[in-house]
Order: structure tokens, then C-alpha cells, then sequence
């Protein structure tokens, strides 16, 4: 078993790089950034290299009216505009073991940002989603390709209520870094952000916390049990 593991890592999908940084471990690689077209790339390259699954792993914004900053989602599925992609129930099922008062339900791949609160009413109208994140959809694509099972763990960041400053968008580096010049630039020119940007600021001290005490939580692996032959891994509708 530890010889597979060495050879089949799971693949950790992330947006940041902090978000990498807290789900890497041993037999884990991890993927980030905010290029589409580049993440695409690495996950096909890793899920080539051969995987054992791929998990989305980070914070997301909040669709569900009912969820607050730092509130976990093991996701049921993954809808994007494509369809619909199930989980690993078997992943899931560890995920929420270790978790026990995370929400189990769909989230929503998005292609781009979600920034008003229109935009998620919409969504949440729409789909049923718990909340969104720019990951999961392109997870769910490259698990279907090679047959491989996948999870999503995403804590809410931006509850539905909020819209997202333009200012904190500003501040995301394509390499998934974050640049705290570009942010300050912005809000010279939109002084009115710096509110939202501030409640923003401690929201996300509080995704943060909750997203490493989840990590601590799942151990090794991030939660992936070896899943039995035959097992479906994917259902897309």
C-alpha cells in the first residue's frame, strides 16, 4: 500500500498558494494559481503522471443564505455549466467522518469570479449550490477524463449577504500569490472598498483557521481511503 501511494499521490487543487501550502503533506500534490488555462494544464500533467484522485481544497464564496465565514462544505457534487459531477461517495464519506459538522452539498464551478450579491442569489436561485469556487468545475472535468475519483472540501469565505470588494480581486497574482501593492492601488482609486475590504479581512481569518483545523482533522492523504474495485467514482448527468 505505501509503494501505490509513493507512485499515486493525490492531487490537492487549490486557488492560492496559502491554500497548497496547508494541504501539503506526503504522498500529496498540490496545484494552484489563477491562470485557467495553466491550472488545466498541471492537473492534466499530474493526472497523466498517474493519481490516486484529485480534491478541491480551499475557501469559497458562500451561495447558501445560511452559511458563515469559516462554515465547512464536503461537497455532495460539483455543478458547473456543463452538467453535473458527483463526488466520491466514498471520499465524501471520509471527509465528513473527520468533519462531522461540515454541510454535505453541491457546489458550483464557476469559470469566473462571483462578485456581487446578485450574482449569488442568482446562483443560489439556480442551482442549489452551497457555495462557489473557480476549482471544483475544472476538478470535476479532469476526474471524469481519467476515471479517477474526486472530493471537494471548501470553507466559505464571503458569505451570500456580501459582495466582493474589487480591491481584494486586484490583490490575486496569476502564480496564485497574493500582491498587497496591487491592492493598495486599487483603493487609491476606490477608497470606497476599504470597508467591505476590512470585513473581508476578517472573514477571512476565519476561513483561514477553520480550513487548517480541517486539514489537521482529515491526516494523511487528506481524508482519500483506497476505494474498493469497481467502485464508480464519477457520475456525470
Amino acid at each position: 500500500m505505501d509503494a501505490f501511494l509513493h507512485e499515486k499521490p493525490v492531487v490537492a487543487a487549490a486557488g492560492m498558494d496559502f491554500e497548497a501550502r496547508l494541504a501539503e503533506g506526503p504522498g500529496i500534490k498540490t496545484v494552484f494559481g489563477q491562470s485557467r488555462c495553466k491550472y488545466r494544464e498541471l492537473l492534466y500533467k499530474h493526472a497523466r503522471a498517474g493519481a490516486c484522485g484529485i480534491i478541491s481544497f480551499g475557501v469559497a464564496g458562500g451561495l447558501s443564505p445560511g452559511l458563515r465565514p469559516g462554515d465547512v462544505v464536503v461537497a455532495s457534487a460539483v455543478i458547473t455549466a456543463d452538467g453535473i459531477s458527483r463526488t466520491s461517495p466514498a471520499w465524501s464519506a471520509s471527509l465528513l467522518r473527520a468533519l462531522p459538522r461540515a454541510h454535505h452539498m453541491p457546489v458550483f464551478g464557476a469559470e469566473a469570479p462571483v462578485m456581487t450579491m446578485l450574482e449569488k442569489e442568482a446562483l443560489w436561485d439556480a442551482t442549489g449550490a452551497a457555495a462557489v469556487d473557480m476549482e471544483s468545475g475544472l476538478v470535476a472535468e479532469v476526474a471524469a477524463e481519467f476515471g479517477l475519483p474526486h472530493a471537494v472540501l471548501r470553507v466559505v469565505l464571503d458569505p451570500a449577504e456580501r459582495a466582493l470588494p474589487k480591491a481584494a480581486l486586484a490583490g490575486a497574482r496569476e502564480d496564485g500569490k497574493t500582491a498587497p501593492w496591487a491592492v493598495m492601488k486599487s483603493l487609491i482609486k476606490r477608497p470606497g472598498d476599504l470597508p467591505a475590504l476590512l470585513r473581508l479581512a476578517s472573514d477571512a481569518r476565519k476561513a483561514n483557521g477553520a480550513l487548517l483545523r480541517s486539514r489537521q482533522a482529515l491526516g494523511p492523504l487528506l481524508g482519500f481511503c483506497l476505494l474498493e474495485t469497481g467502485e464508480l467514482a464519477l457520475n456525470v448527468e
